[in-house]
């Protein structure tokens, strides 16, 4: 495989100047305000967690209380869609136009990529893609907010579970429409195939799903010629992403911003990279023209 795409949260939210998802140091505050019931019902010391680390806070969240908490945050992601100036259907439509061969992996919940890749003209497929420029392999090792787990269902409010203790594993249902995806938030007890945002990333419905994306990412960056990482913060906890990519041959291009830029650098030097890759100081919508030029479109 030639060329890989990782993005991350800093990609979706600078994907355009407006009317994109929050990074996790907002986060918290943007489901309160979505979902006064449930996430807004997190008040003192336990806020302010949230606020301060998030991926901590939830290890202090009661375990049978992620479930719900889980299914308003899927419904929460589930409501961005990208405006015709997003980058992401630039790169979409850049992709189609070049007939670009690749990949495409994304660690964010919502939908921003996928729905970006069908307006330029770029089908997304999970698994290898056949059609270069007109298919495109997405990696989804977090899982997304749309993706449902039919193996084991149950009604909302009658079944309880420890997020962190039940897994579920089986067919799974991508859910598109509004009104259905709706349904099943409001109606399953079980949330959609994502996993939770906490420090081990571990996943209640569809874990089989989520352990064969994550052994695909594997597979797809230590194949890769080069790598373009846009907005991913660097958690080292997340070995499932990141070993992969200080094991891989490939050129990393990074872009991740001023902040980002100093972490990943600390990264290079602690794991003993290469030091040819190349690192871009500026944000996505910054350095679009030239992740383009390294990535060949």
């Amino acid at each position: 495989m030639p060329g890989l795409f990782m993005f991350g949260a800093g990609a979706s939210f600078g994907s355009d100047t407006s009317v994109t998802p929050p990074l996790g140091a907002d986060l918290f505050d943007h489901l309160q305000r979505f979902n006064p019931d449930g996430w807004g019902t997190i008040t003192g010391d336990l806020a302010s967690s949230f606020r301060e680390d998030f991926e901590e806070a939830i290890k202090r969240v009661n375990p049978a209380a992620l479930g719900p908490l889980q299914r308003a945050m899927a419904a929460y992601f589930f409501e961005f869609r990208p405006r015709t100036s997003n980058v992401y259907v630039s790169l979409a439509r850049r992709i189609a136009q070049t007939r670009w061969d690749g990949a495409a992996c994304t660690l964010n919940y919502e939908r921003l990529l996928e729905i970006s890749l069908l307006a330029g003209g770029v089908q997304p497929v999970v698994g290898q893609a056949t059609e270069p420029g007109r298919t495109l392999e997405l990696c989804l090792p977090h899982g997304c907010c749309h993706i449902f787990c039919d193996a084991a269902r149950g009604a909302a409010g009658a079944v309880t579970f420890d997020a962190f203790a039940v897994s579920t594993n089986g067919p799974v249902t991508v859910v598109a429409d509004p009104v259905q995806h709706r349904h099943r938030i409001l109606v399953d007890a079980f949330p959609p195939v994502m996993s939770y945002f906490e420090p081990q990333k571990r996943t209640t419905a569809g874990a089989s799903f989520i352990d064969g994306q994550r052994a695909r990412w594997k597979h797809i960056a230590l194949a890769a010629e080069w790598i373009v990482v846009i907005g991913v913060k660097v958690r080292r906890h997340d070995d499932h992403m990141w070993g992969p990519l200080a094991a891989t041959e490939a050129r990393i291009v990074y872009c991740g911003g001023p902040e980002g830029v100093s972490e990943y650098r600390s990264w290079v030097t602690s794991v003993g990279r290469r030091q040819n890759d190349l690192v871009l100081v500026g944000y996505f919508r910054d350095e679009f023209e030239r992740i383009c030029f390294e990535a060949g479109l």
